[in-house]
């Protein structure tokens, strides 16, 4: 089963409109998704944001498609799969829902973890997450040249004729 998720990041309009499309956040106000994942507490947030979240839902729940959110996302089981606790954001929790689903392919669309953002601070977890799924065996297909998804800061590749950014003893 193949899994596409799709963010909001440069590239989200280019992901496919059909097979399994999951949405983050509130990407259904963009585009159509068979499934939207918001694992966020807008509590925290502002007015605005929680006035575009509550907007997402109810176009999800007016078209039929599914929303995960806090309340219905199956985490005590997915940790318990999975040995961990590991999530820095709703793209973590949406590639360990779809490897625990099953799936065997994921492509990723819009998720482009940049630094310079608070994505920098979330990408490891969306890298751990990806890891994981390549050690199962699930193909992993990011596209998008603005991803920095299992990239180094300047896309090369450490040591070979690249400059060391570590200083030595």
């Amino acid at each position: 089963m193949k899994i596409i998720i799709i963010g909001k990041g440069h590239g989200w309009e280019l992901a496919p409109k059909e097979g399994e499309t999951w949405g983050m956040t509130q990407l259904i106000l963009r585009r159509p998704v068979s499934l939207v994942v918001d694992m966020n507490d807008y509590s925290l947030w502002g007015p605005v944001e929680e006035r575009e979240a509550r907007c997402a839902r109810e176009l999800a729940l007016k078209t039929g498609v599914p929303y995960i959110d806090l309340m219905n996302y199956p985490l005590e089981s997915i940790k318990n799969v999975f040995q961990t606790d590991y999530f820095s954001n709703t793209v973590d929790y949406s590639i360990a829902l779809a490897l625990y689903r099953g799936c065997t392919e994921l492509d990723f669309y819009g998720v482009n973890m940049a630094s310079g953002s608070e994505y920098q601070f979330e990408k490891p977890g969306v890298e751990y997450w990806t890891g994981r799924a390549q050690g199962m065996g699930v193909k992993v297909r990011i596209f998008g040249e603005h991803s920095t998804i299992l990239r180094t800061r300047d896309g090369k590749l450490y040591g070979y004729g690249t400059p060391q950014t570590m200083p030595r003893a």
